[in-house]
């Protein structure tokens, strides 16, 4: 009776201790991708895109991993023709490289609500190493009772690493700062 007692405790020990990774899916109508660029050295330029998708794996109300994907083609700064520009040769070449995407490889947490991220970022075909400071901005339930939970990040990179060169000499910027803020539902 013993050896059966003791077997069953340490069987829901290591059971307990386990925790499984949870499925949380962006939610593309309450996430936002936006982007600022300098312009002529003068102003920033701002712009957003409105499409992504990606998925979020918690364990224990934590991140440990992260990937999203953006449609080029839903970049959208409020002027069709830049928009039509912009997916072009001259910047994304998006019939070449639709999509741009982040996967993570390693995920840190730096305190309850703060967690370094470090992935490849794939844009413009050029995968490149990324790490990024992701902030759980809260969780809780949705109008239909599905557990949401949110995070922000915001960073910048330089789009000639990623073999985006166009305009840089007519005085559109190198530098770009995106601000990225996804609610995730749990699946």
């Amino acid at each position: 009776m013993m050896p059966r007692l003791l077997i069953l405790a340490v069987t829901f020990v290591f059971s307990s201790s386990m925790a499984i990774a949870q499925s949380y899916a962006v939610d593309p109508v309450h996430s936002s991708i936006g982007f600022k660029v300098k312009h002529l050295e003068t102003s920033n330029f701002h712009g957003r895109f409105n499409k992504a998708q990606g998925e979020v794996k918690l364990e224990s109300g934590a991140p440990v991993s992260v990937h999203m994907s953006v449609d080029v083609e839903s970049i959208d700064t409020a002027n069709k023709n830049r928009d039509a520009h912009l997916i072009g040769p001259d910047f994304f070449a998006a019939k070449d490289f639709p999509d741009i995407t982040f996967k993570s490889t390693s995920v840190k947490k730096l305190d309850d609500t703060t967690f370094e991220v470090a992935g490849d970022l794939t844009l413009h075909g050029v995968t490149k190493p990324l790490t990024v400071k992701l902030v759980k901005t809260g969780s809780g339930q949705n109008m239909q009772k599905k557990e949401i939970v949110g995070f922000e990040t915001s960073f910048s990179i330089k789009r000639s690493d990623h073999g985006m060169t166009g305009y840089i000499d007519k005085g559109i910027g190198d530098e770009v700062t995106l601000n990225i803020s996804v609610e995730c539902v749990k699946q």
